[in-house]
């Protein structure tokens, strides 16, 4: 079965997450919302990993045409 297409681009997943990041350093201390925002951060990580792997695959394919 095919891995279903994600709806966020590499650009947004990144900003998301980055915004769940600076959250953290501002020091919220909201238990219940803290853990949301971490379950969401690993799902970003999760698909932004997935982006950079097709990427890194890509471009061995790119360098496999070319030798």
């Amino acid at each position: 079965m095919p891995k279903k297409k994600s709806d966020l681009d590499f650009g947004k997943a990144f900003a998301e997450l980055e915004t769940i990041a600076a959250w953290f350093e501002q020091g919220e201390a909201d238990l219940t919302q803290g853990l949301t925002k971490f379950e969401r951060a690993m799902a970003l990580a999760t698909e932004l990993k997935g982006h950079l792997q097709a990427a890194e695959n890509k471009i061995k394919e790119i360098k496999m045409k070319h030798e």
